[in-house]
């Protein structure tokens, strides 16, 4: 019987997996295609690799979440910083930039009016963030189950922490409504279009205290991974095999079966495999269907709170490396049209690969994805010459966005093929092709988010569907968080074969078979 066994090999899944193996557990990650990264993974056309889906990260040092894991499995791992991120507006454009000074200036003169009252937005922001996210690094322990959660929270938020937290309460409009900033409609949209990169919403929804974090991303620096997201989700999964875990590729899992404590997992190919545990890095609708677990009351309530709302809408393009200035921002985020929603072809976020980089394609061209959040049900009955059509509207909305962003590109492309909510629904499996996790606001968030335990005893949630949400860095921590209570849950069992112990569901014989069973096989 194996300690674990993972479903999906999605980020949450490999730093799932990976950390349980580094833990000592008797690990086997399952993936459903053949190769990993899930929603944030990669696809190759020829002598090109496009990042399927996430083509930014952060946390990548010492002391933050991926960079740690990185470290943990040795791995030689490397991205290209960002030198700013390019916001292209109607009539103004941004650099975001690390540095405090510069920042500010630049936000004073693209929006004039009210300086001292943004200048307090940003600051108030950059405490906020900066706070909250390092925080986030320490491993913080939501939905609260137990009084040691509360003072762990506490412990690692210190008192400078207190007054960031509690910003929870309000929205961004709230905040500002209170600076007077609420009716400056371009520096409100430029709030929107970040936040609904990151927080899948906008101001008058996301809580300030999420909000601060994810724009804490864009100023601390994003990067692009050398080598593309098949280099770090490839690089996990290898490093997890030498260190003695089984990963199992082209792996479909039909039904997982509850044997008394434990667990039966089978597989399309007639596979069973027996586990002490389950970690599903799925939403949860599909991890219940496995399960044959009734969505009603209470976990049917826990699956609309984190279920996606948008899709995407993406394009995949190589152009000639002479088109683009090699020094340039590798992210441009493009809003086309004030009067238009903040989605649906008029937000569009485009990312370049590093030049150079050999992982991407040949050196004489850059890789570029762009995307824009598209409502999925819009594309889900739509007969093959209606799809067709909305699916060509589309590719020219981000077409002439990537010419915005980079004038002389457009006409240097080489290769481009678009995917709509249907390649996404194809390649992850998930309800009308919806990414990216759920709308975050504060009847979902923090205190009254989900948590990995949602679907009963022995089973463990993580990725974008959990605490802490969505984003390559947050679904990372949501492995780790799982792999610490289930080495706790073992732990128990082992220290208390009696009975005893916290798992009210498990019977004396249950937990003296499986401490037997712990013994021989680590023997």
């Amino acid at each position: 019987m194996h300690d674990v066994v993972v479903i999906g090999g999605g980020f949450g899944g490999l730093a799932a997996a990976a950390q349980a193996r580094l833990a000592g557990l008797d690990v086997v990650l399952m993936e459903a295609h053949t190769k990993l990264g899930g929603c944030a993974g990669y696809f190759e056309r020829g002598d090109l690799t496009f990042d399927a889906g996430a083509t930014a990260l952060m946390g990548l040092g010492r002391g933050e979440p991926i960079g740690d894991l990185i470290h943990s499995l040795g791995l030689e791992f490397d991205a290209v910083a960002t030198p700013a991120y390019r916001v292209c507006m109607p009539d103004r454009t941004l650099e975001i930039v690390p540095d405090r000074s510069t920042f500010e200036k630049r936000i004073a003169h693209c929006f004039p009016g009210r300086e001292f009252s943004k200048r307090i937005f940003w600051r108030i922001q950059d405490y906020v963030g900066s706070r909250l996210f390092a925080t986030a690094n320490q491993g913080p322990r939501f939905p609260l189950r137990r009084p040691s959660d509360l003072l762990h929270n506490l412990r690692i938020l210190g008192l400078a922490g207190l007054p960031a937290a509690s910003t929870w309460v309000s929205t961004v409009d709230d905040v500002l409504r209170i600076l007077g900033l609420a009716s400056d409609r371009p520096f409100r949209t430029l709030i929107a279009m970040l936040l609904q990169d990151t927080a899948q919403a906008g101001p008058e929804r996301v809580p300030f205290a999420v909000a601060a974090t994810c724009l804490h991303a864009y100023r601390a620096g994003m990067s692009r991974p050398r080598g593309g997201m098949k280099a770090l989700a490839e690089g996990i999964g290898s490093r997890f095999e030498s260190l003695g875990g089984r990963l199992l590729k082209a792996t479909l899992v039909d039904r997982v079966e509850r044997v008394g404590d434990s667990f039966l997992v089978h597989t399309r190919r007639g596979g069973r495999f027996a586990a002490r545990r389950v970690v599903f890095n799925l939403p949860i609708d599909l991890a219940a269907k496995l399960l044959d677990t009734p969505l009603e009351g209470r976990l049917a309530r826990r699956e609309r709170s984190t279920r996606a709302a948008w899709s995407a809408f993406t394009a995949y393009a190589s152009v000639d490396a002479r088109s683009i200035d090699p020094a340039g921002p590798l992210f441009h985020q493009v809003l086309v049209d004030y009067d238009q929603p903040i989605h649906d072809g008029n937000n569009v976020l485009v990312s370049l690969s590093p030049p150079g980089d050999a992982g991407y394609g040949p050196a004489d061209v850059r890789v570029i994805t762009m995307s824009t959040h598209v409502r999925p049900e819009e594309w889900s009955d739509l007969d093959p010459t209606l799809h067709a059509t909305k699916k060509q509207d589309y590719g020219d909305r981000l077409l002439l966005a990537l010419e915005r962003a980079l004038p002389d590109a457009r006409k240097a492309i080489r290769h481009v093929e678009f995917a709509t909510p249907r390649s996404f629904r194809r390649y992850t499996r998930r309800t009308l092709g919806a990414v990216g996790g759920p709308p975050v606001g504060r009847g979902n968030s923090v205190f009254l988010a989900a948590g990995s335990d949602a679907l009963g005893p022995g089973t463990r949630l993580v990725g974008d569907s959990v605490f802490p949400g969505q984003g390559t860095m947050a679904v990372v921590l949501s492995g780790r968080r799982a792999v610490e209570l289930i080495r706790e849950e073992l732990e128990r069992i082992v220290d208390d074969p009696i009975g005893d112990g916290s798992d009210p569901h498990a019977s004396s014989n249950d937990q003296v078979n499986i401490v037997s069973e712990i013994a021989s096989e680590r023997a």
